[in-house]
């Protein structure tokens, strides 16, 4: 009677010891791995890290006139709710018009509908069309519309003159450009970049 105990005692001690050798072997380490701080990763690396996240994304649209329109960027999530709205990251577009003129935009952010391809581009805008720099924070673009408006903080350059304004409004197939400023008591600060020996 008494051997049959400390066998039985014997068997329950050795399974207890290969549970514990086991449990240190495998789960220990594992615990190990879980708690390496996530913070020395890179920014990037966490971004993209991110199941929803989707890097080098790039859309084309065409209309019926035959201009064209091209938006990229480094990454970007799709929108769980409205599949259609894209946010994007480090963007970069361009539009293709009928008469072979190219407008550049670039900017830290935008919101892209790719069901109609107006993009809400935000921080750091700027769009280059022909001789023609623009600055701003914000900027609408309507490419079924061919509009453009850019707003807050806007400053314009070109080789014959440069300006300051809230607002600016173009139409890429009239050539029509609005220049506004939110207080109609303001005005536009323009200064001329034509020196004819007077200035």
């Amino acid at each position: 009677m008494s051997k049959k105990i400390y066998l039985q005692i014997s068997i329950f001690i050795a399974i207890l010891l290969i549970v514990s050798l086991i449990y240190l072997m495998y789960f220990q380490d594992d615990n190990k791995i879980v708690i390496d701080p996530v913070s020395k990763k890179p920014k990037d690396e966490l971004v993209k890290s991110e199941e929803d996240l989707i890097t080098e994304m790039k859309y084309f649209s065409e209309d019926n006139k035959g201009n064209k329109y091209e938006i990229e960027s480094d990454y970007g999530t799709i929108n769980p709710e409205q599949s259609n709205l894209i946010s994007m990251s480090k963007v970069r577009a361009v539009v293709y018009l009928n008469n072979g003129e190219k407008i550049f935009i670039k900017s830290d952010k935008a919101n892209y509908n790719n069901d109609n391809n107006d993009t809400v581009f935000k921080g750091s805008v700027l769009m280059n069309y022909n001789d023609h720099k623009i600055k701003a924070e914000n900027l609408d673009l309507s490419f079924r519309n061919n509009l453009a408006t850019l707003y807050d903080k806007v400053y314009y350059n070109s080789s014959i003159s440069n300006l300051f304004a809230d607002k600016i409004l173009i139409d890429f197939m009239s050539k029509k450009t609005k220049i506004l400023m939110n207080d109609d008591n303001k005005n536009i600060l323009v200064r001329s970049n034509i020196n004819d020996g007077n200035n």
